[in-house]
């Protein structure tokens, strides 16, 4: 009996993992359920790099998307976060939709205990996002599902904006400078995720590579990489870190999103 409740637990993972294994696509909306605030601690960076870590083709909703698919909502999957707080515990899971808001993957909670808000709600993402090892997701280019082009707002408030980049030929070329912009596609760039008195820079994998704290002036942060500590700061539409090395000036470029 046991035996067959295993294999029919099997089945249906089976099943279940084909189904979103027929989708490319995954868009990140601005504003999670739960949360009060559009992009409240960097977590909807976060969830966009941890997808596409994990090998979906996903998007912030603000994005600019391919235009295949930039009206075809239903040719898309919709990320959403759902978080379930205990007064010890940072509790998040990661919810993966379809445009009927048919949920085709949901992970287990992740956790944290850690006390300031933004290092839990991101830790607790991270942990979530270990669901996916076992979903073990492939895109197999089966989609069968009809095309649906609905105007105006679609499935968790994420109606397509007005995109930053520009297309060149078949590439996006990302505008560098400034605190909304990232660099060419080329390049490696990083995501500031808001901590308290400053910021906690990111790479794609999410991992922290520095921390930068806010100074009295716009555009200049004190940057703490390591053990090197330096200047972060904005200068000629460009991020520089400073810092002296052997008694010499050091200005890394730094290719950083806000």
């Amino acid at each position: 009996m046991k035996k067959i409740a295993l294999l029919f637990v099997l089945i249906s993972y089976c099943a279940f993992s084909q189904g979103i294994n027929s989708y490319e696509y995954v868009i990140v909306p601005l504003k999670f359920t739960g949360f009060k605030e559009k992009g409240k601690y960097g977590l909807n960076v976060s969830t966009k790099l941890l997808l596409q870590k994990y090998g979906f083709k996903a998007f912030l909703a603000t994005d600019s998307i391919p235009d295949e698919i930039a009206n075809a909502n239903c040719k898309k999957l919709y990320a959403d976060l759902v978080k379930d707080n205990t007064m010890l515990l940072t509790r998040l899971k990661i919810v993966i939709k379809d445009c009927r808001d048919k949920i085709l993957f949901e992970t287990a909670f992740g956790e944290s205990s850690e006390k300031q808000l933004p290092t839990a709600y991101n830790q607790a993402l991270r942990e979530a996002g270990k669901s996916f090892d076992k979903l073990h997701y492939k895109y197999n280019g089966n989609f069968d599902v009809a095309i649906v082009k609905v105007p105006g707002e679609v499935p968790g408030d994420i109606a397509p904006e007005p995109p930053a980049p520009t297309k060149k030929g078949d590439k996006t070329e990302m505008i560098s400078g400034g605190p909304d912009s990232v660099n060419s596609s080329s390049e490696v760039f990083f995501f500031a995720q808001p901590i308290a008195n400053g910021y906690q820079v990111v790479d794609n994998e999410p991992k922290v590579i520095m921390k930068l704290l806010n100074t009295s002036q716009k555009n200049v942060f004190i940057g703490i990489k390591g053990d090197i500590n330096g200047t972060v700061i904005l200068k000629n539409g460009k991020w520089f870190f400073e810092y002296y090395k052997n008694g010499s000036l050091v200005s890394e470029p730094l290719n950083l999103k806000f």
